[in-house]
C-alpha cells in the first residue's frame, strides 16, 4: 500500500479510484479468498482421512497438498467477465462482438480432459495445471502469499491436532450465496 501511495505522490497516477481499487483487491479480496481456500481444504483434508495422514506423515508433501486443495476447493468459482472483441465461431457456437463470457475457474479445475478422476483427493497430483489463481495478465497477484498461508495454517493446525475430526456430518455445512465464490459459512470441528 505504501509503494502505491508513493507512486501515486511521484506522478504515476491510479487516480483515486485505481487507488481504492487496489487496496480492495490487496486486503479484502486476498484475504478473504485465502480464508476460504483454508477453510474448504480443511473440510476436504477431513473427509479424506488416508490423504490427512499421509500428509501429516510427510510434510513435505504440503506443497503438492495445497494446488490440490487449490483445484479440489476453487474457492473463486469465476472469473471476471470477458468481453468479445469481434465476431467468431467457438466450438461450433457463434460469438458476437459485445457478447459476454464468464470463465468458470471451477469448471476448468474439474476439467476430466485435464484432470484424471477430477473429483478424486489425491494430494500427490502432478501435474496440476488449475487455474485456480487465474492464469496470463489475470493471474492473481497474491498466489504464492495465499500458497505459503495456507501450507503454515494447515501444517500448524494438524500438527496441534491430529484427531481433529468433523464435527458435524457434511450434507449439515452450509456455503455462502456470494456470486463466484465458494466458502463455508462455519465449520465445526471437534477433537477425538
Amino acid at each position: 500500500m505504501t509503494a502505491l501511495v508513493q507512486a501515486e505522490q511521484d506522478g504515476d497516477t491510479l487516480g483515486e479510484n485505481g487507488l481504492l481499487a487496489m487496496a480492495f483487491l490487496l486486503l479484502v479480496a486476498g484475504s478473504e479468498t485465502t480464508v476460504y481456500l483454508i477453510g474448504g481444504g480443511v473440510l476436504a483434508l477431513l473427509e479424506a482421512p488416508e490423504q490427512k495422514a499421509r500428509l501429516r506423515g510427510y510434510w513435505s508433501l504440503a506443497p503438492s497438498a495445497i494446488e490440490k486443495l487449490l483445484r479440489f476447493v476453487s474457492p473463486v468459482q469465476i472469473a471476471r467477465p470477458r468481453y468479445v472483441g469481434r465476431d467468431l465461431e467457438f466450438l461450433g457456437r457463434p460469438l458476437r462482438c459485445g457478447d459476454v463470457l464468464v470463465p468458470m475457474l471451477a469448471s476448468a479445475n474439474a476439467d476430466p480432459d485435464c484432470f484424471e478422476r477430477p473429483e478424486g483427493m489425491d494430494i500427490t497430483r502432478a501435474p496440476n495445471p488449475h487455474v485456480a489463481f487465474g492464469t496470463g495478465k489475470h493471474f492473481c497477484l497474491g498466489a504464492q502469499l495465499a500458497r505459503v498461508e495456507a501450507q503454515v495454517v494447515i501444517e500448524r493446525l494438524f500438527t496441534r491436532f491430529p484427531d481433529l475430526s468433523l464435527g458435524v456430518p457434511g450434507s449439515a455445512l452450509e456455503y455462502t450465496g456470494g456470486l463466484g465464490i465458494r466458502a463455508l459459512t462455519a465449520l465445526p470441528v471437534r477433537l477425538t
